[in-house]
């Protein structure tokens, strides 16, 4: 069996937080009351023509809903596959594992702001998980190296 790690950890918070994402907020649709129905129901009827496309507000909304959730898929792979990398070739990786960090801090930020909670807290989680496990894999690698953290050989 393999170990629980901040990688791992981060990867099934992801597949979770794709699953509820798609099924409870792109697919399950449900009513917010009269106000928001009647604006829903607008962005689904009133079409518009965008660069030579028929278009409405509700593709736009569900189209992007079905890209944050490929996002958080694709992100629960990648983090999962982090875990794997031999220590030897951590620098190689190294900077894109903290983009893909920073791309979680950003989007945690971009949910408190225009979200609710849950995915707030669920950015938290997964950003922290996703740092410590960062971290880890460039001290491991580091010391496998004999430097410290943040030296670049050349």
């Amino acid at each position: 069996m393999k170990s629980i790690t901040a990688f791992r950890s981060a990867s099934v918070l992801l597949f979770v937080f794709c699953l509820m994402h798609t099924g409870g907020g792109m697919l399950a649709q449900k009513s917010l009351g009269p106000a928001s129905d009647t604006v829903f129901a607008a962005m689904k009827h009133v079409h518009f023509d965008f660069n030579g496309a028929d278009c409405t507000w509700y593709g736009f909304w569900f189209g992007f809903g079905l890209t944050a959730s490929i996002f958080l898929l694709l992100s629960a792979l990648v983090a999962w596959e982090l875990e794997r990398v031999p220590d030897e070739l951590w620098p190689r990786l190294e900077v894109i594992a903290w983009a893909f960090v920073a791309s979680h801090v950003a989007n945690t930020v971009l949910a408190w702001k225009y979200f609710f909670a849950g995915p707030g807290v669920f950015g938290i989680l997964i950003s922290l998980l996703l740092a410590v496990g960062t971290l880890r894999k460039s001290r491991r690698a580091a010391k496998g190296r004999g430097t410290d953290v943040g030296v670049l050989q050349h």
